[in-house]
């Protein structure tokens, strides 16, 4: 992952969010039961997915932010964001369906 352009609070959170992973990976490691350590690990799982969803869902509501404010056609988006113009297709409507959601 390259951080040209990242600013330092998102940075920041990032390390954090890190630190964390670690640490739920040193106490899920760390426990004696290994029921309650399949739990733990199970619960990770399902927390970063829920994490990983959330986020690519942020990357496309970020991609249409530039796409609608420096009013540009889907083969400029693609290129400025370096995907192909069908992946920038699919940012925008990502971001448009979350919309969508959030004014229902």
């Amino acid at each position: 992952m390259t951080n040209e352009g990242v600013s330092g609070a998102v940075l920041s959170a990032l390390a954090d969010l890190e630190h964390a992973f670690g640490a739920a990976i040193t106490a899920i490691n760390a426990e004696p039961d290994h029921n309650r350590a399949y739990s733990g690990a199970t619960e990770l799982v399902e927390t970063l997915r829920k994490l990983f969803e959330a986020s690519a869902e942020q990357r496309a509501l970020s991609a249409a932010r530039i796409f609608e404010q420096e009013e540009m056609s889907l083969a400029g988006l693609a290129g400025r964001i370096g995907v192909s113009k069908a992946r920038a297709a699919q940012l925008i409507k990502t971001a448009k369906d979350a919309n969508d959601q959030r004014e229902t």
